[in-house]
C-alpha cells in the first residue's frame, strides 16, 4: 500500500527517506543488507534504522525527537503495522503507542548497558594506569641505584672527586675531556646546552646568565641524586667557579689547555676578551683556597687538535 500523497516539495535528502520506506513497506528493499535480511527472515522491521539504511543517510536526521526530519520520523511510525498506514481504531492507537514505549525503552536499556561498560572500562584503564606508574617509579628508584653502585671506584683506586670542574678557553679542549668522564659513569652539563634545541645549537647572548643558572642548577639536582657530575664552562674566574664548589661536594679543578678550533664559532673579539679576564689556574686555585675550606688540585690537559 501506498503512502499518502502529499503536494509539499521536499528535499533530495527527506525524498530519499520518504521513498525508502515507501520500499521498506512494499516489501521490496533495494539495500544489500536489507534484502539479505528480507530474504532470510520474511519480513523487514519498518524503523528509523532500517529506512536509514535503504535511504543511504543518517539515521540522527530522523530517529531523534527533535530531528531534522519530524515528517519522516512520524510517517515511520505511522507505519509500523507494515501496510496499515494510519490507525483506524484507539485500540490501534494503543498499540502503536506501547509499541513505541517499547522501543524507547529497549533502547534506554541499551544505553544504560553502553553507559556501564564505557565506565567500568575507563575505571579499570585508570587502575591499570596507577599500578604502572608505582612500576615505573620503582624501576626509576632502582636504576638510580644501580648507577651509583656503577660509578663507584674500583676498590684500591683513588676516590673518584663527585664534581668534576674542566675549565678553559672556546677550543681547548674541554668537552673532548669531558668524554673521559662519561665513561666513567659522570654526568656532563655545559652552559651550551641549555642553546641547543632538536640538536641545532641556537646562542642568544642575552640569554647567557639564564643558561649559566641552567646548568648549575641540573648539577645541583644530579649531585643531590647521588650521581657523579663533570662540568666544562670556560670558568675564567673564581666568581665563575666559586657557585659550584659552594654545592658543598668533594671536587677537582682541571684545565683544558688544547689549542683547537671553537665548535660554536667563538669570534675572536670574543676570544680575545675572555683571554683578557682569564685568571691562571693555580691563581684561581689559591683564590678558592682563601674562600672555602675545600681542597682542590688542577691537571693541565695539553692537546693540539682538542675540540671544545
Amino acid at each position: 500500500m501506498p503512502l499518502p500523497e502529499s503536494t509539499e516539495v521536499l528535499d533530495p535528502i527527506e525524498q530519499a527517506f520518504m521513498d525508502a520506506l515507501q520500499r521498506l513497506v512494499d516489501g521490496k528493499p533495494t539495500q544489500k543488507t536489507l534484502k539479505a535480511l528480507l530474504k532470510k527472515k520474511g519480513k523487514l522491521a519498518v524503523n528509523a534504522v532500517n529506512v536509514s539504511l535503504e535511504a543511504g543517510h543518517s539515521r540522527t536526521l530522523i530517529a531523534m525527537h527533535e530531528c531534522r526530519y519530524p515528517k519522516v520520523r512520524e510517517a515511520i511510525r505511522l507505519s509500523k503495522g507494515g501496510k496499515t498506514t494510519h490507525p483506524t481504531t484507539y485500540t490501534q492507537l494503543i498499540q502503536n503507542l506501547r509499541a513505541d514505549l517499547a522501543q524507547e525503552k529497549a533502547q534506554k536499556k541499551l544505553l544504560q548497558l553502553q553507559i556501564a561498560a564505557h565506565f567500568t572500562a575507563r575505571m579499570t584503564a585508570e587502575e591499570n594506569a596507577k599500578q604502572l606508574e608505582k612500576v615505573v617509579a620503582q624501576s626509576r628508584k632502582e636504576l638510580r641505584e644501580l648507577h651509583k653502585v656503577a660509578s663507584l671506584p674500583s676498590k684500591g683506586a683513588q676516590p673518584l672527586p663527585r664534581l668534576v670542574l674542566i675549565r678553559g678557553l672556546p677550543g681547548s679542549g674541554k668537552t673532548t675531556r669531558a668524554q673521559g668522564y662519561k665513561k666513567k659513569g659522570y654526568e656532563h652539563f655545559e652552559a651550551d646546552m641549555f642553546f641547543e634545541v632538536d640538536g641545532e645549537y641556537a646562542f642568544v647572548e642575552k640569554k647567557l646568565p639564564e643558561a649559566h643558572a641552567w646548568c648549575l642548577q641540573q648539577t645541583k639536582d644530579t649531585l643531590a641524586a647521588g650521581a657523579h657530575v663533570v662540568v666544562t664552562n670556560v670558568f675564567s674566574g673564581v666568581e665563575d667557579i666559586k657557585p659550584y664548589v659552594d654545592l658543598g661536594f668533594d671536587y677537582e679543578v682541571v684545565e683544558a689547555a688544547g689549542h683547537g678550533k671553537s665548535l660554536h664559532g667563538v669570534s675572536s673579539a670574543v676570544l680575545h676578551g675572555m683571554k683578557a679576564s682569564w685568571v691562571p689556574t693555580d691563581a684561581l686555585l689559591r683564590q678558592l683556597k682563601k674562600k672555602v675550606a675545600a681542597k682542590g688540585n688542577v691537571n693541565p690537559i695539553v692537546g693540539k687538535k682538542d675540540r671544545s
